[in-house]
């Protein structure tokens, strides 16, 4: 009987750090290693390709550079290949579009010949006889079932988009979260009035692609749970993006973590200074032209209920912190740029009893990204609770999965660049002698 196949790493899930991790596995000859996807292809978030946004990581802080500089999947080298070195050179820009981002991620991706997409992995098991994982996939052209065995897993299944507890069950064809925005954008441009709720980036891009609309609409409205604040850029803060800081958020009670998240919101989920600039210009601007301008914009406001009042209309109950009010709000839209969450597949489940799980359900991560007894399970860009904010930074990307590989070797290929910073994130502990 033939034996199986056994892959040193099966990634499941192909977003920026599982397509980062096999960009990297690339260039080493003794790994095999497989990365399978249901989409047709790489295609990054596209309902939010809205034209002239950004990135908010620089160029360099790509798939791959910060852990190999040397690799032929950065950003570099599809620019070289792509003629607009150049061009980015002139434009004296560090953050890339995000459709060109978007292309940079398909480049790599069509070079590497370890991704199958197509392929929705369906359950997780366990050979004991052979001590390796096995993955069941359907293949959607095939429409077969096939399976695949590995000595390591990479959980990159991504974020799901989250919908507050309060709108989840309501049913209108305009109430859509912020991911499907370009899907629906001319759907809700009928409507007479659009109402944004969410703090962050999206929240802004959206406004903004939508305020040249506004002066025909009966109203543009967007409502904020913090307030219309600017993403940290400073430099110690960006100091924070290293492996020190990461050292030293891991090792802090779990309450004090959660403590620290919160009020480390400008980190990681404000909005970019420009944008906000070009906003404000923007409102200015209809201002002079119209004599006012067809918008409500207010902080402080927390979504309650949300209720179909009709055909057309969307009644929203919203409290106002600072004042402990409540007040309602009439709609045809609804526009949630709520954020993501994180949902434990359920083609984990057969596999359960490997896995580290926390109190509150979610993953209880180790320091190296694995969750599971036995140190060959890893997960990307699941470990905010455990790793700090920096765990979504797209740029710390190469570091985890350096970190990952490392552990999938039993060395150090991959040089962990400590990032140094100035200042100290913990006094450092002085023993006195007796």
């Amino acid at each position: 009987m033939k034996a199986n196949k056994i892959y040193d790493v099966i990634g499941i899930g192909i977003g920026p750090f599982n397509l980062g991790l096999a960009a990297l596995a690339t260039g080493l000859p003794e790994l095999n290693c497989l990365f399978i996807d249901q989409k047709p292809s790489f295609d990054w978030h596209p309902g939010l390709m809205i034209p002239g946004t950004r990135m908010q990581v620089p160029y360099y802080a790509d798939l791959v550079t910060l852990a190999d500089p040397q690799s032929l999947f950065s950003y570099p080298c599809f620019l070289k290949a792509t003629e607009r070195t150049y061009r980015l050179g002139v434009g004296e820009q560090l953050f890339p579009l995000r459709r060109e981002y978007n292309q940079y991620c398909q480049w790599v991706a069509r070079q590497l010949p370890s991704l199958k997409f197509g392929w929705q992995c369906q359950r997780l098991d366990y050979d004991e006889t052979q001590q390796c994982y096995v993955a069941s996939a359907y293949n959607s052209d095939e429409q077969t079932l096939h399976t695949f065995h590995a000595k390591h897993l990479a959980i990159g299944i991504g974020t799901a988009p989250y919908i507050p507890a309060c709108a989840s069950n309501v049913q209108h064809r305009l109430l859509v979260h912020s991911a499907d925005y370009l899907h629906k954008k001319e759907a809700l441009l009928q409507a007479a009035s659009i109402t944004i709720i969410g703090s962050g980036q999206s929240a802004a891009e959206i406004f903004y692609d939508l305020l040249p609309y506004a002066p025909r609409m009966q109203q543009l409205s967007w409502f904020t749970r913090s307030g219309f604040w600017p993403m940290d850029y400073s430099k110690f803060a960006l100091e924070m993006a290293c492996p020190e800081y990461i050292d030293y958020f891991y090792h802090l009670p779990p309450e004090t973590k959660r403590i620290l998240l919160h009020r480390q919101d400008l980190l990681y989920k404000g909005i970019n200074k420009e944008l906000i600039s070009a906003i404000y210009t923007q409102l200015y601007e209809q201002e002079i032209e119209y004599g006012q301008v067809n918008t409500t914009l207010m902080s402080g406001c927390e979504l309650s209920s949300v209720q179909l009042t009709g055909d057309k209309q969307i009644t929203l109950a919203l409290r106002h912190l600072p004042a402990g009010k409540r007040f309602t709000h009439h709609t045809e839209t609804l526009i949630l740029a709520t954020g993501y969450q994180y949902p434990a597949p359920a083609f984990l489940w057969p596999i359960a009893s490997h896995i580290r799980w926390a109190r509150d359900g979610g993953y209880q991560v180790n320091r190296n990204f694995t969750i599971d007894h036995r140190q060959r399970i890893f997960v990307q860009n699941a470990e905010l609770h455990t790793h700090g904010f920096n765990s979504a930074d797209l740029g710390m990307g190469p570091y985890s999965n350096a970190m990952i590989l490392n552990t999938v070797l039993g060395r150090e290929h991959f040089k962990i660049e400590r990032g140094r910073p100035f200042q100290r994130f913990e006094p450092s502990v002085v023993v006195q002698p007796f």
